[in-house]
């Protein structure tokens, strides 16, 4: 599928690892005594992931961005180039191709109209991608009726809507792959008030239309989810990573078993051994959330941490603290830097079973 996106997996995953189980973190870890964050009625996350089905799969990760709250936040793009647009991210551009004309010809519509994205799913395949913005119905159906695999088009109604599915699910065509089809796929669209949803599978389609409508349980139901979709509220993000995935040692050990590491180098295999025997630092925490975000005093990498109860957030925000220096890069052409060399100062806190971070600097890039 995308080579890109595995590899950004891998590294987020490794990063949080080394971040998360081996920590280090500049600056001071406090106790608040505010009122405990609550998401407010108007949260771009918890409004995001209610269009996301709730399942085995997108409880591992889930991708958010609010592009104009970026824009306006941080309006010299230090830090957002790496944001793209789910519908536009593709393993290998066609040569010579135009992918936001493409896009337009293929589905109606461009990227400038495109506000919000969302991307669920750990899996290769069974992902869940949609895109908010200013989309117009008879310019997506008038590029989708005559725009390529035209011929394969149906139109399903479901649920009071109606989806447009081209082929059978995941069906590979190589003869029409594109920057939009980069595998020739049919996929599965619907254009639900101002949502465009995108899977490969109708099945797919459908839990998105349900989850949308209430039918079903949406990621924004979670508990966990809601604390950590606060907690990135407060921290002001323009960004957000969401997952219930453990980021452990013995979750490293499963995705780096031996021979995986065989695979790799022998320098990188020395490191991520040296990982996997170090001792977890946290204690368990029940979820994950990090995004980017900017305030008066520069760029930061934010992190919550959903803890299963007040003392253990506690706890974790200490534990944080007295790991300054102690992890360090374990992949890429940074392998063996400490983290703390990328980070300017960081703020560590805790309220209610939420850990929260700042970490500020270059960090945020990682």
């Amino acid at each position: 599928m995308r080579k890109s996106s595995k590899r950004l997996n891998v590294l987020a995953t490794l990063s949080l690892m080394a971040l998360l189980t081996v920590t280090f973190l500049l600056g001071c870890s406090k106790d608040t005594n505010e009122v405990k964050i609550t998401p407010s009625e108007s949260n771009r996350w918890l409004e995001l992931l209610s269009v996301l089905p709730s399942n085995d799969n997108t409880i591992k990760a889930a991708y958010l961005s609010d592009i104009p709250y970026m824009s306006e936040k941080m309006p010299d793009g230090k830090y957002a180039i790496g944001h793209t647009i789910p519908l536009l991210e593709r393993i290998i551009p066609i040569p010579g191709s135009d992918s936001d004309n493409e896009l337009k010809a293929t589905l109606g519509f461009s990227a400038a109209g495109i506000t919000q994205t969302l991307y669920a799913g750990a899996l290769p395949v069974n992902y869940y991608e949609a895109v908010r913005g200013n989309f117009k119905r008879e310019n997506i159906d008038n590029a989708v009726k005559t725009g390529p695999m035209n011929e394969l088009l149906e139109t399903v109604p479901y649920q009071g809507q109606e989806f447009y599915s081209w082929d059978g699910d995941f069906e590979i065509r190589l003869q029409y792959r594109s920057n939009v089809r980069p595998l020739g796929r049919g996929h599965r669209l619907a254009l639900v008030d101002d949502f465009v949803f995108w899977t490969l599978w109708t099945d797919g389609m459908k839990e998105m239309i349900d989850s949308y409508k209430g039918n079903i349980a949406s990621l924004a139901d979670d508990e966990d989810y809601r604390l950590l979709a606060g907690g990135l509220e407060n921290l002001d993000t323009v960004t957000a990573f969401f997952s219930a995935e453990s980021h452990s040692i013995s979750h490293f050990n499963e995705i780096f078993n031996q021979e995986k590491i065989n695979e790799l180098s022998p320098e990188i295999q020395e490191r991520l051994v040296t990982e996997k025997d170090r001792q977890a630092r946290l204690k368990p925490y029940r979820a994950l959330a990090t995004g980017a975000a900017k305030d008066d005093k520069g760029y930061y990498l934010a992190i919550a941490l959903v803890n299963p109860d007040e003392a253990t957030a506690k706890d974790n925000a200490k534990l944080l603290e007295q790991r300054i220096n102690e992890a360090k890069m374990v992949w890429g052409p940074d392998a063996g830097q400490k983290w703390s060399d990328l980070a300017d100062n960081i703020v560590i806190m805790s309220n209610g079973r939420l850990t929260l971070a700042k970490l500020y600097g270059p960090v945020v890039e990682f």
